[in-house]
């Protein structure tokens, strides 16, 4: 909206979020307290309609149309299209699920298999809830790093001849995430990544953008100079 509004065309544009979400603010790891009225708010506000608890069936010229039968035109629309597992892995027999993530257990060594390794978004998590619609989980970033400490801090066992003890659930993991919205954004902070919780809070601001970019700059300046042992 603010690169509309910066080409002076916030007022000829209709936009339309779209999601599997069976309400605003779930982000696939069942909400937080206040998450659905703070985005209501900003959705409000940036005049941003929300057509939730639906997937896309297809698109057509100029229309996207829904899994529940409704079509959406578009002059201009971003797809992200649902996550599924490579096909070798798909393919791989009982070590994988239907969608072609490999079922593993808190070691992240796959079930049955004690020398294969999954992590972040390859990685098979069981959800603690049903929704009319599927809704990922985010298994990326801050997850996919704790996911690959315990994996690491196992392989390292074994090429030891130990016994790989490192383990954490996916659930169990705190939930940490920074999201970008223009010039403003969200900060999620929780004890557990999925429910049931004692603490979760959601920090909405322009902070959150500034921490992305200060992020970014930060995780290049690490990569491009090898200091992976820096957090």
């Amino acid at each position: 909206m603010s690169r509309l509004r910066k080409a002076g065309l916030a007022r000829q544009v209709k936009l339309s979020y779209v999601s599997a979400e069976p309400f605003l603010g779930h982000f696939g790891i069942g909400g937080l307290p206040h998450g659905e009225s703070l985005l209501s708010m900003f959705l409000r506000k940036e005049h941003i309609t929300a057509v939730l608890d639906t997937g896309m069936d297809r698109v057509e010229e100029r229309r996207v149309v829904l899994a529940d039968g409704r079509s959406i035109g578009f002059a201009y629309a971003m797809i992200v299209p649902p996550f599924i597992g490579q096909e070798v892995i798909r393919s791989a027999g009982p070590i994988a699920d239907e969608k072609g993530y490999v079922k593993v257990r808190d070691t992240y060594q796959a079930q049955g298999y004690d020398n294969v390794y999954a992590v972040g978004i390859a990685a098979a998590v069981d959800v603690p809830w049903q929704t009319a619609t599927p809704v990922g989980i985010p298994k990326t970033g801050f997850p996919t790093e704790r996911m690959a400490h315990v994996a690491a801090r196992n392989i390292a066992a074994q090429i030891r001849g130990e016994t790989p003890r490192s383990r954490e659930a996916f659930g169990d993991m705190p939930a940490v995430c920074v999201m970008d919205a223009g010039n403003n954004g969200v900060i999620i902070l929780a004890d557990k990544m999925l429910p049931p919780r004692k603490h979760g809070v959601l920090i909405p601001g322009p902070q959150a953008h500034a921490m992305k970019l200060g992020f970014e700059k930060y995780f290049l300046w690490k990569a491009r100079h090898g200091y992976v042992q820096l957090p």
